[in-house]
């Protein structure tokens, strides 16, 4: 009992060692600042509906509502403004697009990000015309960021966009959902995916030092403690601001979240710790696994409590964890590639008991 309020204690001590180190004005300021974005297209193309499947059906899901549906000339693009994204969409069934042309080389010359919608694509003989067609008569448009939709399926035209969207300005991500609740889910999977990686790679890299006898082994180990909690610590504030918490009380979020997340982290730190009994060129692969699955976990923990107001049950902890183990196994190939070695091995699964 007493082992157990002791690993608790250092969770919190590590946590809010992390989380003191956090500035909530730079977390607010990112997280309240306006995105424009402007629908470019004729009318019939489609703005208005893609507008609505993508950030919501009505004011009630849109607190702030900062975009525009423009027309597809010249001066449509000078009205319109500043833009941080801009789609333009294309009708498959008008035969000319040179105005579409026309305002895409504007907006480019302006920096905007654009993506090219192709809609009403089942009036071509086969919808598979569609992006061929694009790319012919847009040469010039990165192939990445051309679409064919159909907005009035919002399943689906949030399936094949919201991600696009999050990869072209991943700098308004946090921005985003704010402004826009629908996109709230998918930017809080895309903010743990990144984090569980970017621990991932560092748990990779840290290993490294600790080839050099004495003082490597210190730095590895210093760097791994430290850096990998502020890192799950700037994401489980990233995620409480999303979902509205007041993140100027710090020891309030650390005391909302420890019980939620406490069991997950303490097993990864254990895990963590097994492995470093290992030499490194052994412990390396198994350490990013294990850094990859405690940030996953840890974020996936924290985004169902924000969302339900409740600690995640033990079979939903399972569901995210086999869902880490998914995703890393896609992550490994990269990982041994900055570390030669054989496969790594998986932690085993952790215990049922909590949310471990």
């Amino acid at each position: 009992m007493l082992q157990h309020g002791t690993r608790i204690l250092g969770l919190g001590r590590y946590f809010w060692d992390a989380i003191r180190e956090i500035n909530p004005n730079d977390v607010r300021a990112e997280l309240e600042r306006q995105v424009t974005i402007g629908f470019f297209g004729r009318p019939g193309s489609g703005r208005h509906t893609l507008s609505r499947a993508l950030f919501g059906d009505g004011e009630q899901d849109v607190p702030v509502r900062r975009f525009s549906c423009n027309e597809a000339d010249s001066a449509a693009v000078a009205a319109a403004g500043a833009i941080d994204l801009a789609f333009l969409l294309l009708d498959a069934r008008e035969p000319d697009w040179s105005a579409e042309r026309r305002v895409g080389g504007q907006l480019a010359g302006r920096g905007c990000p654009t993506l090219l919608i192709l809609t009403h694509a089942d009036a071509l003989t086969s919808p598979q015309q569609g992006l061929p067609a694009m790319r012919l008569q847009f040469p010039s448009h990165p192939p990445e960021l051309m679409a064919v939709v159909d907005p009035r399926n919002v399943q689906a035209t949030r399936a094949r966009l919201i991600g696009l969207v999050l990869n072209t300005v991943p700098a308004l991500r946090l921005a985003l959902a704010h402004q826009y609740p629908a996109l709230r889910r998918a930017v809080s999977d895309d903010l743990i995916r990144e984090a569980s990686r970017v621990n991932a790679q560092f748990a990779l890299m840290s290993s490294l030092p600790a080839l050099i006898p004495v003082l490597g082994m210190f730095l590895g180990g210093v760097a791994d403690i430290l850096v990998l909690t502020k890192n799950q610590a700037m994401l489980v504030f990233k995620l409480a601001a999303l979902y509205g918490r007041d993140v100027s009380d710090r020891m309030g979020v650390l005391r909302e979240i420890a019980p939620v997340i406490g069991g997950a982290f303490l097993w990864r730190t254990a895990a963590r710790t097994a492995v470093g009994l290992a030499p490194a060129p052994i412990s390396a692969l198994p350490k990013a696994a294990i850094a990859y699955f405690g940030t996953y976990s840890v974020g996936q923990a924290a985004r169902y409590y924000y969302e339900r107001g409740d600690k995640p049950p033990p079979e939903v902890m399972r569901e995210f964890q086999a869902e880490a183990r998914r995703r890393y196994e896609s992550l490994n190939d990269l990982l041994k590639q900055r570390f030669a070695g054989p496969r790594t091995a998986l932690p085993p699964a952790p215990p049922r008991e909590g949310t471990a």
